[in-house]
């Protein structure tokens, strides 16, 4: 009898959830049959690639190219708008454009396409879809943080933003979802990818025309972007874990 007062005294402390049941983790499951699906889209293509024959594949590289060159700038950089909403190889629209239009006039264009792209992810993160949008970001193990104060936002945005390896349709969608102001949401994103798209864009045309030397110097400068935006990420990283907590409030003077 004892025994169970003590036990209903001092009730067994519940259990700490299973990270590994978390449902922000991406499922193993879903992932396995994603891979299997992208291998067998892969060897499809390369056996349609080998049927055509590299003459074929020449020819139909001519053609492609010759179609992008008479495209008018706005519609390139419109499809260049909607296309960062989806998981596009951007890096590749940015080397494209340099031959095509130019450095300055590609800088040019790209900068407001970033900007309502940015507005655009912003609105549609606002509406209805909004929960939908994050049980998929969730799917794939995309925990989105509460962040309640401006500077937490700050960092988290410049976080995702130098962060390699995420696509940047994913970080666009992860930082609306989380709840940033559209401030720094357009400041911060438009300031660091136009660092990327310059690189990519002076690359794209110096090696179109041949310039290895400035090719050669916008490989280093990429390079170098990417070294400063790993220490960045690495600094912040060591502020936000050293950064000490609020302490609980202490007794009043009154209480004494």
């Amino acid at each position: 009898m004892g025994e169970a007062l003590r036990d209903t005294d001092h009730p067994a402390k519940p259990e700490a959830p299973d990270p590994s049941r978390s449902p922000s983790r991406a499922d193993p499951e879903h992932s396995r049959r994603r891979l299997f699906w992208l291998l067998i889209a892969g060897i499809i293509a390369a056996g349609a690639l080998a049927a055509l024959g590299p003459e074929a594949l020449r020819q139909a590289g001519l053609g492609a190219w010759a179609q992008l060159k008479a495209a008018p700038a706005p519609l390139y950089f419109a499809i260049l708008t909607l296309a960062l909403l989806a998981p596009v190889p951007v890096s590749v629209l940015y080397v494209t454009a340099g031959p095509l239009f130019g450095v300055a006039t590609s800088l040019a264009w790209i900068a407001p396409v970033l900007l309502v792209n940015s507005l655009l992810v912003y609105g549609i993160g606002a509406t209805a879809l909004r929960p939908a949008l994050r049980a998929r970001l969730a799917r794939y193990g995309r925990d989105l943080p509460q962040l309640t104060t401006r500077s937490d936002q700050l960092l988290f945005i410049v976080l995702i933003r130098v962060t390699p390896g995420i696509p940047y349709f994913v970080q666009s969608w992860t930082l609306v979802l989380a709840g940033v102001a559209l401030g720094p949401f357009l400041l911060i994103s438009v300031g660091i990818q136009m660092v990327y798209a310059t690189g990519f864009v002076v690359l794209g045309r110096s090696a179109f025309e041949g310039q290895l030397g400035v090719t050669v110097l916008a490989v280093v400068f990429l390079v170098a972007a990417g070294l400063c935006a790993a220490a960045i990420r690495a600094r912040l990283r060591r502020t936000d874990i050293e950064r000490p907590e609020a302490a609980p409030p202490g007794p009043s003077s009154s209480d004494d």
